[in-house]
């Protein structure tokens, strides 16, 4: 390796440690930029009882104390044109509308099998802007679920950096 090499990779090297931490710190709820979906009230709490249908909290905890349906949006606004986003926000509104006219009742009043006929409905239905808004939903808010900390350390058993490092162990364990 030439001297040139080394040393620019040293440079490198020291620069991004130096930038790393103040570049991970940063990272706060705060700095988030607000979406652009602009969800009034109702709609989120429609959002919520959406994804608790979804990801119930049982022994487990659901979309509400993962807070799930704050991912979904996050993503939906990051992820999404502004024409899906559209969408997004038209299949929403049409689920409290189909839930009313099947039902007689809101979403967030069915009863949890009511929910859950309605949510298997939409993945099936021939309107474009409800399967899009129950496929980026329900792909979203699984997402969410295993990439959070309760899933990774509780039921997957993963282990954080740096791990375990058994160095005098016998050849034949």
């Amino acid at each position: 390796m030439k001297r040139r090499e080394v040393f620019s990779s040293l440079t490198l090297g020291i620069v991004g440690a130096v930038s790393l931490p103040s570049w991970a710190n940063n990272w706060t709820a705060q700095n988030l930029k607000p979406d652009s979906l602009e969800l009034n009230t109702s709609e989120e709490d429609l959002l919520d009882d959406i994804c608790e249908a979804i990801i119930p909290e049982t022994d487990t905890p659901g979309s509400r104390t993962l807070q799930i349906p704050k991912f979904v949006k996050l993503m939906v606004t990051d992820m999404h044109k502004p024409a899906d986003q559209e969408k997004f926000k038209k299949g929403l509104a049409k689920i409290n509308e189909l839930s009313i006219s099947f039902f007689g009742k809101s979403f967030g009043d069915s009863s949890t099998q009511q929910k859950l006929h309605l949510l298997q409905g939409f993945g099936m239905s021939s309107d474009e802007n409800l399967k899009f808004f129950m496929d980026a939903t329900k792909r979203y808010a699984i997402r969410a679920y295993t990439t959070s900390e309760y899933y990774q350390v509780n039921i997957e058993k993963f282990e954080f950096a740096p791990a375990r490092y058994h160095g005098c162990v016998p050849l034949n364990q």
